[in-house]
């Protein structure tokens, strides 16, 4: 199974954090909110289930199937789609 790490927030207030793509899309279905859901390394078939499941635009999880792509942002009708690589702190902080 892909790590998950997901958020759903309603008023501009995180109200829920599912474990998993199928408690993210009930938590979304009930709260009418927004969600945000990172996976890492996702299988082909993770990504399809959740491509279905949330109706993402097929462009979208073309670039998911790809991988290694730039960071960006794509706007897909009321999806946006969001590529970032990872922050990490290379050196000891300034004392």
């Amino acid at each position: 199974m892909t790590a998950i790490d997901g958020r759903i927030y309603a008023e501009g207030c995180r109200i829920a954090c599912p474990s998993d793509l199928q408690d993210a899309a009930d938590d979304l279905e009930r709260s009418g909110g927004v969600a945000w859901i990172g996976l890492m390394d996702p299988d082909p078939n993770e990504l399809d289930t959740a491509a279905a499941r949330f109706g993402l635009h097929p462009l979208a999880v073309e670039d998911a199937h790809k991988g290694h792509q730039r960071a960006k942002l794509e706007r897909y009708g009321d999806t946006m789609f969001v590529v970032l690589r990872p922050a990490a702190c290379t050196r000891s902080p300034l004392r």
